[in-house]
């Protein structure tokens, strides 16, 4: 086991959403990546995530929310950390019909994304400040989102229930 938590860096064998086991072997998906603190990782990302999604059966409404999220929150990292050089490890796990995502941002300052200020939904767009509104739609589009903060790593971790 790793030291994130008890998350498996690289598992002999990668349960499915029905919580069948699958042995990884050659060619396996792998259910963690590190990603360049850039916004151009985000094709990588989305090719990662959708590799993961096919191996797990996702359905395609569900893939949605979490490419949402995932984006979401991986740009606010990199937007607010910029000046760090360390990659931003991405983790995927789903058991018994629930995808687990964890974000983990490397030497940062802590922001906790579900203590973020809400977004004026109410204001015409003209009137409205820009920012917040993605932090704003993902607690709304994932079914539950926690933020940890140790030792200069910033944690995010969602869940949500896929069919």
């Amino acid at each position: 086991m790793s030291e994130r938590a008890g998350w498996p860096s690289r598992p002999a064998h990668l349960y499915s959403c029905d919580g069948t086991a699958h042995w990884l072997g050659a060619g396996a998906v792998l259910n963690d990546m590190k990603f360049k603190r850039k916004i151009a990782s985000l094709d990588r990302i989305f090719a990662f995530t959708e590799r993961f999604f096919d191996s797990q059966s996702v359905d395609p409404e569900d893939r949605f929310a979490v490419n949402f999220a995932v984006e979401e929150l991986f740009t606010n990292m990199v937007k607010y950390n910029a000046d760090h050089g360390q990659d931003i490890l991405i983790d995927l796990a789903c058991t018994d019909g629930q995808l687990t995502v964890r974000l983990t941002d490397y030497d940062v300052e802590p922001f906790d994304v579900t203590k973020a200020p809400p977004a004026d939904v109410d204001s015409s767009i003209e009137s409205r400040q820009p920012g917040g509104l993605g932090l704003h739609l993902v607690p709304r589009m994932v079914d539950s989102l926690d933020y940890e903060y140790v030792d200069r790593e910033s944690r995010i971790t969602f869940t949500k229930k896929v069919g």
